[in-house]
């Protein structure tokens, strides 16, 4: 894998003599950092994370070091913490502390100078976008509005799997990508689709820029030159403008369509009709997150109030930009590696399906509020171990440090970039029995392992102030793919595989190294509407 760029040590080394003298000039101070691998000059302790799963060498690394380290990414010190403790530590005791994040250069360039919530800087803005999102863009409220479009784009992908037959390979990676893109395209820009390759194609450059882990992030004092150097400001300023031009023409469209429905809604409450004003009409399509942000930024310009959170353009594109970042890759990865642990564990997988098919049983259709409505505790169970084992976001968001603190008798530097391991986490054998197994009736009971962050050995999607927002979002999705595909379906390997290949990309993420791909029977047959016994 390729945590850093193969430049890395040719642009090291243009920048070695200058900061090695840097270096041997500064005293060294009586402060105790945590303990950590040893250091090059220069490069410090990069050399660590070449080449490797970088979640998997954190967790090596602190089982030599301790579940608190430190490592010297060139200027910058990475703080990781590896357990249920130190996890605590971060997320909870020094929790505001550790509210901020690193300014990296594709947050300044992409995400409109930090505007979005996923890298917004700790402040006022960060804390009134919080306060937006969790009421109006993300709340329990505006997520059931979308119900709707998570059904009907599962039915439509479950009649392409029907239609390609019990004897073909389905690509079910693929299947799940397509599955949340399309779930958050409608979400966000309604019916139409904008650009989508080149939007997506950028989208997808602009994440894997974003790790942290690129050199003009590791050197913040030779940013400039070593953006130019390794080309890292031109991509991001070509993914700038791929994505602001589709952002750009979508809020457009969606403020015109605005304006021409509340026009033709004035004229025909004037002559006493209905409504039959063509674009009117023709603006019947899905209520979506551009159309809300619109709003909220014409109510709150419209407010006298110096307390109002005034959004502007930047902000909306931005947060448009996290929703789909955040609500695509994760999620499809999710339930990747939930199909794949269900057909490696046959005793999970018939035990989860007898749950579903007995549940549900005669229906043609499964809708989203017959899964709520339903006793289903085995896949609540099922989807926990899922991401225990494969958290969205194995190495959480980094933090940073606003000031110098202490934890556990170790000096933690202001403005130390700071990481937690969930992934390692997850697996420790010492809050987890066969930590590497994937056993759901662990959790039978376990009321504190929850998603809400309580329980630090728990933490897939993080906690404290900086915890997942779109957890609500997420979580029916889940639940809706893997019942429907139990439920309609027997999954099998194709033919001539033995086993599911459960190797990890390279990558910060942790995705499947290749597609998964699975042979489905239909048992719920469209005619008959029934399940057989």
């Amino acid at each position: 894998m390729e945590v850093f760029q193969p430049l890395l040590v040719v642009s090291a080394i243009a920048v070695a003599l200058v900061h090695l003298l840097r270096h041997l000039m500064v005293r060294p101070t009586s402060s105790r950092h945590p303990p950590g691998p040893w250091k090059l000059p220069v490069i410090g302790s990069m050399h660590h994370l070449v080449n490797v799963l970088p979640h998997r060498a954190l967790r090596d690394l602190a089982g030599v070091h301790g579940p608190l380290m430190m490592l010297q990414l060139g200027e910058t010190p990475l703080v990781v913490a590896s357990s249920r403790e130190m996890a605590r530590q971060v997320l909870k005791t020094h929790d505001a502390n550790f509210a901020t994040r690193p300014k990296l250069l594709s947050g300044e360039i992409v995400l409109y100078r930090w505007a979005d919530i996923l890298f917004s800087l700790s402040g006022e803005y960060w804390r009134k976008l919080r306060q937006l999102c969790a009421a109006e863009v993300l709340s329990p409220k505006r997520v059931l509005t979308f119900r709707h479009i998570r059904e009907q784009e599962m039915a439509s992908h479950v009649e392409r799997i029907r239609a390609a037959g019990p004897s073909t390979a389905v690509d079910l990676s693929e299947t799940f990508y397509n599955l949340a893109i399309s779930i958050v395209s409608r979400a966000s820009f309604g019916n139409k689709q904008r650009n989508a390759g080149g939007f997506l194609t950028a989208m997808k450059a602009g994440v894997a820029l974003s790790s942290g882990f690129k050199l003009p992030d590791l050197f913040p004092t030779w940013r400039p030159v070593l953006a130019a150097v390794t080309g890292m400001r031109r991509t991001l300023e070509d993914i700038h403008r791929t994505v602001d031009s589709t952002l750009e023409e979508v809020i457009e469209e969606r403020t015109r369509a605005r304006d021409e429905k509340l026009q033709a809604t004035i004229r025909s409450s004037l002559s006493g009709r209905s409504p039959t004003d063509t674009a009117a009409a023709a603006d019947d399509d899905d209520e979506n997150l551009v159309d809300l942000l619109i709003g909220l930024q014409e109510r709150a310009s419209s407010s006298s109030g110096s307390s109002s959170f005034h959004l502007n353009r930047n902000s909306i594109k931005a947060i448009i930009f996290d929703m789909f970042t955040a609500g695509t890759g994760t999620l499809a990865s999710s339930l990747d590696w939930g199909m794949s642990e269900l057909m490696r564990n046959q005793r999970v997988m018939g035990k989860l399906q007898r749950e579903v098919r007995e549940a549900f049983r005669g229906q043609a259709a499964v809708s989203e509020a017959d899964i709520q409505a339903a006793d289903l505790p085995y896949l609540k169970l099922v989807i926990k171990e899922t991401l225990r084992l494969h958290p969205p976001v194995p190495l959480l968001v980094p933090r940073e440090s606003i000031d110098e603190c202490e934890i556990e008798g170790y000096t933690i530097p202001a403005r130390s970039r700071v990481i937690v391991n969930a992934w390692a986490v997850g697996r420790d054998p010492k809050y987890w029995e066969d930590a590497d197994e994937f056993k759901p009736e662990r959790f039978d009971g376990d009321v504190a392992a929850d998603f809400m962050g309580g329980s630090y050995e728990y933490i897939p999607f993080g906690a404290g102030r900086r915890m997942c927002p779109g957890i609500s979002y997420g979580l029916p999705v889940l639940e809706m793919a893997i019942v429907q595909l139990l439920y309609h379906f027997d999954w099998s390997l194709q033919e001539g595989v033995d086993e599911v290949d459960m190797t990890e990309a390279p990558g910060l993420g942790v995705r499947r190294k290749s597609p998964l791909m699975l042979c489905a029977t239909p048992v719920v047959s469209r005619e008959t509407s029934r399940v057989p016994s």
